[in-house]
Formats: C-alpha cells, sequence, structure tokens
C-alpha cells in the first residue's frame, strides 16, 4: 500500500527507476515509489528491511529504535525467528533437540553423539548438528555426562547456549556477525561472582570437556555468555523454560512502563505488538524485568542482570503514576500512630537497606524495618495456598496494616481472588452470593485501573483480569434478567466489551500458554453474548 506524503526530511526517490516520487510505503514511512507496479517490484529488496520503525544509536542507550509512523493498537511491530535457541543456563537435564525436560528412565541418546534426547527424531533437530558434530570430534559420547538428578541444574547444561553460540562461525557466519553486533557489558561483568562461576563453569569447561583448547579463548566464551545473559529472552513454550537470542528484538530499549507487549509463536518466533497506539517518533520499549514488581526489586534485578541502573519515567517517579505500587503505610511502624500517609525511600539510592520516610508527618523508619517487613510478607506470600479463597483474605486482611492497597503483594493477592472467586468450576460462580459478586468485578475493575497506570502493555495481565470482568458481568446480567432488572443490556454489553478486550489481548499468545486457552474461551463466550444481544458477526 502506498500514502500520499509531504515531508522532505526523506529523500523522495523511488529506488527502482530513480526518479523523483511522492508515494511512500505505508508500512514503514521511509522508502518513496512513484508507482504501485514499481512498489511491487521492489518488494523482495525491500521486505527485509521494511519495518513501521528505524534504528538509532547514541552513547548512552546505543541502538534503540524509533517509529516511523503512527502505529496502531493492535499491530505487530516485530515478527523474527531466533538467531540460536538453547536450554537456559541454570537447567535440569532437557532434550537437546526440542528442549523439553527429560523424566528419568525415559529418554534416550543421540546416536551420533549421546547427548539425552527425549525422542529418536529429536537427535535430527538443525539445531543440534554443530554441537554433535563438535561432541563426536571428542573422541568420545557425551553420555559420559553421566545424568543422575532429573530435578536438580546439571553443570553441562550452562555450556550448551554458549556453544550454540560459538559454532555460529561456521554454520551459520551471517548470524554470527549479527550475534556480534549485540551488548555483552563484558568490563562491567568481569570480577562480578557471576563472571566467576561462568568462568569455571562455561569457559573453562568447554575447551577442557570438548578438547578444543585451541578453537576458542576463554575471553570469546565469556563475551558469548555476556551476550546471551544480556539480550536472552525466556521463551515460556517448554518445561522448563528456554532461552532465545533476536536481532531486532535485542535493539529494543527498556523501560519499566514499555509501549510493547512480547510473546511467542508456536514456532519460537517472537511477536513484539502494540497494545495500545504508538505515535510517530516514539522511542520503542519492552520491560527488561518484570512490571510487576516493585521499583527496588526492578532496579537490583536490572543491576545484576543486565548491568545497568534503570532511570526510566515509572523508576524516576517513587509514587509510579500516584499508585503507590512500592511504598509502605506509615501507620505501620508507628506504635498509636493515626498518620494516613505513605513511606517511601529518602532518595532514589535507599529503595534496598537505605531509609524511608513518610510523605505526610516526615517520619524517618529504618531500612532495617523496611526490609524486614517486606520479608516476612513476601515469604509468607510463596507459602500461602493462593487457590483457597480464605488464605487470600487472610493475608490481606493482615499485611494491609503495612502494605499499600496497590502494593506488589497485595495486587498478586488479588489477582488471585479474581481468579478464585467463583472460578472453581464452570458453574461456580452463579452459586456465590450477591456480595462476593460484586467483591470479584471490584477486584478486577481496580487492577485493571492500576495496569492502565504502570504497565499498559502488560497483555497477559489484562487479558486474564478482562476474562474474569467478563465472567462476572455476565453472571450479573443472568441474575438481573431473573430480577427483571433493566440494567440486564448494559451489563451484557459490558461483559461482551470485556470479552473482546480479553480476545485483543490474548490473540498472540501461543497454543501451550493457558492464555491462549482464555482466549478461546473468550471468543466462545464473545459469539454467544453477540447472540444474546442480536448483534450480528
Amino acid at each position: 500500500m502506498l500514502e500520499d506524503e509531504d515531508s522532505d526530511r526523506i529523500e523522495k526517490i523511488c529506488p527502482v527507476c530513480k526518479v523523483e516520487a511522492t508515494k511512500r510505503c505505508s508500512r514503514c514511512a521511509l522508502v518513496y515509489y512513484c508507482t504501485v507496479e514499481h512498489q511491487q517490484q521492489h518488494w523482495k529488496t525491500h521486505k527485509t528491511t521494511c519495518n513501521p520503525f528505524k534504528v538509532f544509536s547514541n552513547e548512552q542507550f546505543g541502538r534503540f529504535l524509533v517509529a516511523t509512523r503512527d502505529i496502531k493498537a493492535g499491530e505487530v511491530v516485530i515478527k523474527e525467528p531466533p538467531l540460536v535457541h538453547g536450554p537456559a543456563q541454570i537447567t535440569g537435564p532437557v532434550c537437546v533437540g526440542c528442549l523439553q525436560g527429560l523424566q528419568e528412565n525415559k529418554y534416550l541418546e543421540c546416536e551420533q553423539c549421546g547427548w539425552p534426547v527425549c525422542k529418536r527424531s529429536c537427535q535430527d533437530n538443525p539445531a543440534h548438528r554443530a554441537e554433535c558434530k563438535l561432541t563426536i570430534g571428542r573422541g568420545s559420547k557425551a553420555s559420559m555426562i553421566a545424568i543422575q538428578h532429573f530435578y536438580v541444574p546439571h553443570p553441562m547444561y550452562q555450556c550448551l547456549m554458549p556453544l550454540r553460540c560459538l559454532l555460529l562461525t561456521e554454520s551459520d557466519p551471517a548470524k554470527w556477525e549479527l550475534l556480534q553486533q549485540l551488548e555483552s557489558h563484558e568490563e562491567e561483568r568481569r570480577g562480578s561472582e557471576l563472571w566467576r562461576n561462568d568462568r569455571e563453569g562455561v569457559a573453562k569447561l568447554i575447551p577442557r570437556f570438548f578438547k578444543c583448547e585451541n578453537r576458542w579463548d576463554e575471553d570469546e566464551i565469556l563475551r558469548i555468555v555476556g551476550i546471551i545473559q544480556v539480550n536472552g529472552h525466556e521463551i515460556p513454550l517448554t518445561e522448563p523454560s528456554s532461552v532465545a537470542i533476536y536481532n531486532q528484538a535485542s535493539m529494543l530499549e527498556h523501560s519499566c512502563r514499555p509501549n510493547l507487549s512480547k510473546s511467542f509463536t508456536n514456532r519460537g518466533e517472537i511477536v513484539l505488538w502494540a497494545p495500545n497506539p504508538i505515535k510517530r517518533g516514539e522511542r520503542l520499549s519492552i520491560c527488561y524485568t518484570d512490571v510487576m514488581w516493585t521499583t527496588g526489586n526492578r532496579l537490583e534485578h536490572l543491576q545484576q542482570t543486565k548491568m545497568f541502573r534503570c532511570e526510566c519515567e515509572r523508576c524516576s517517579d517513587p509514587t509510579e503514576y500516584e499508585t503507590y505500587f512500592s511504598a509502605l503505610r506509615c501507620s505501620g511502624f508507628q506504635k498509636d500512630s493515626k498518620c494516613k500517609g505513605y513511606i517511601l525511600p529518602v532518595d532514589s539510592d535507599s529503595w534496598t537497606g537505605g531509609d524511608w520516610s513518610c510523605q505526610k508527618c516526615h517520619s524517618v523508619v529504618t531500612g532495617a524495618a523496611v526490609s524486614q517487613i517486606l520479608e516476612r510478607a513476601r515469604m509468607d506470600l510463596e507459602a500461602m495456598q493462593k487457590h483457597r479463597e480464605d488464605h487470600c483474605n487472610k493475608y490481606m486482611k493482615h499485611y494491609s496494616k503495612w502494605l499499600t492497597p496497590n502494593h506488589q503483594y497485595l495486587v498478586d493477592v488479588k489477582i488471585s481472588l479474581s481468579q478464585v472467586i467463583g472460578g472453581k468450576a464452570p458453574e461456580a460462580i452463579k452459586k456465590i452470593p450477591y456480595e462476593k459478586l460484586m467483591t470479584k468485578i471490584k477486584i478486577c475493575q481496580d487492577l485493571l485501573t492500576l495496569f492502565d497506570k504502570i504497565c499498559p502493555a502488560e497483555a497477559r495481565a489484562f487479558g486474564a483480569t478482562r476474562f474474569e470482568l467478563h465472567a462476572a458481568l455476565a453472571e450479573l446480567a443472568r441474575r438481573s434478567t431473573e430480577s427483571n432488572n433493566p440494567a440486564c443490556t448494559s451489563q451484557l454489553e459490558e461483559s461482551l466489551y470485556n470479552a473482546n478486550e480479553c480476545i485483543r489481548m490474548l490473540l498472540h499468545e501461543p497454543a501451550v500458554l493457558m492464555e491462549s486457552k482464555i482466549c478461546a474461551q473468550a471468543k466462545i463466550n464473545a459469539k454467544a453474548l453477540q447472540s444474546l444481544l442480536g448483534i450480528k458477526e
């Protein structure tokens, strides 16, 4: 498709006939053509670079992507296969073909090299060929690894992903060149405990085990390990999860309030799409950590794994858009205090271990006191049975003394409650009291309001919560019909809206994930609601 364009910032020369052109490619907005025929003729060349963004770079951020046109809500921005895909660095034994976890006494060995596989066809997986050839070259099979424990990390697997990267020099030089352009933060990593472990467990083990001492030096291997740790994406398509590195996706900058959502196809391609409109000129971003963590947890995780301190808009605002997602209640720390204020770190360096102070009464709480409460709350949250409604309510009642209503830990429990209330069986929601039904609706609405503020691109959280709200509203409408309540129609319409929003948010989820099943059910429910409302497709 071609569009008229008045901008003078891009050279308007048709790449086919080299004459002045007035129509631009509507997908990338970077290339001009004089006719539709010339665009079609040039597509084979242009399609590899036709994206709605442009690559920029500077000293502070390295390479980053900027939208070259307005991007519509729901539009896929990047979809690409991995440069390299392999097991996570810390993993139990997995099949080297499909990367699924292995079960004791239910696995085979590759007939050529001895690496474990779950079925015979997996030994022929193209991803395994290069390491298979290298292992054969060592003179004895990898069965010498001697897998004894199937539920704990195995040391040899931490070498496999780096090995697959290194072997690209021979198996796919083009991918190796792209991999070499990625950031490793080697200097920042050097000397750390993680770096020392990688040196012993990977950089020294690979040459020794595979008998290739002169093939790669220690620094080269450690640099590849850094590239994996900085650029690797966790792929939730197997159990345990695997890791992949992508080319264009690695250029996306980080934000704790990103504008792109990330998912994967069943083939392991990464899908990055826009849940909300993105304006031309905006920088494209994803989150390198978990948007549903507090600021302190996000900052610590990013520093340890990605080697930088986040200074995004969300992290720079201690209140996180006045949601107080990471704050605590002042009254919980002051005996007999009636202060309704919230406490936050005294400065940006005090999120972990530093003193906190109340924004209202200005009293100071030591970092030790804050850490003690947060650690207790975290441990109790991990230990509780989230599928039990009474356990969730007990936790919220107890920790609401210290945690703000939107604090991460309480939000985690609210998400569980939104699913547990009326969700134990398909017909269970019809049996819950009216008060519980309204509680479920209120929890879902509050969560959606919070997500809108702190993580508007968190599609999975939105999709799952929209589904729960849709189900609750549909049940409310059913009861309204029985009582001849005129609000029935508007409740059905709102239920349908949330079902459609659920579908929109979860449309790109792979079949193996629960979110894909939720999406499928939402499609069925939406059709039923349309029929009730007399809406034709």
